[in-house]
């Protein structure tokens, strides 16, 4: 079964991580992509997160996307950059190499 890694703060991220085929990766971001390794690892967002209250009412803040998904599709490697930091005008990238085992 996959499971669901959350990185609530990127720059705490170790800069090598091992996952397994299946896993996702919640970053708490505003943007990403894959570097290298395209067929090993996907992106998918960014997302600007959102809430469901009561009555079905989907409530979403304004401002930039803050939640990007990357899966780890198949074993090999790949490297991801994450953005976090205002997109617009101070992003800050943080890498990360990714190792996906079977």
């Amino acid at each position: 079964m996959g499971r669901l890694i959350e990185v609530d703060d990127p720059l705490k991220c170790p800069s090598r991580l091992a996952v397994h085929a299946g896993d996702m990766l919640l970053f708490r971001a505003a943007g990403g992509r894959v570097r290298s390794g395209q067929g090993v690892v996907e992106m998918l967002g960014p997302f600007l997160q959102a809430i469901l209250v009561e009555g079905g009412e989907v409530l979403t803040p304004q401002g930039p996307p803050n939640t990007v998904l990357f899966r780890a599709c198949r074993p090999g490697h790949a490297v991801v950059d994450v953005i976090t930091g205002d997109p617009f005008y101070q992003p800050h990238t943080t890498s990360c190499e990714l190792t996906v085992e079977s």
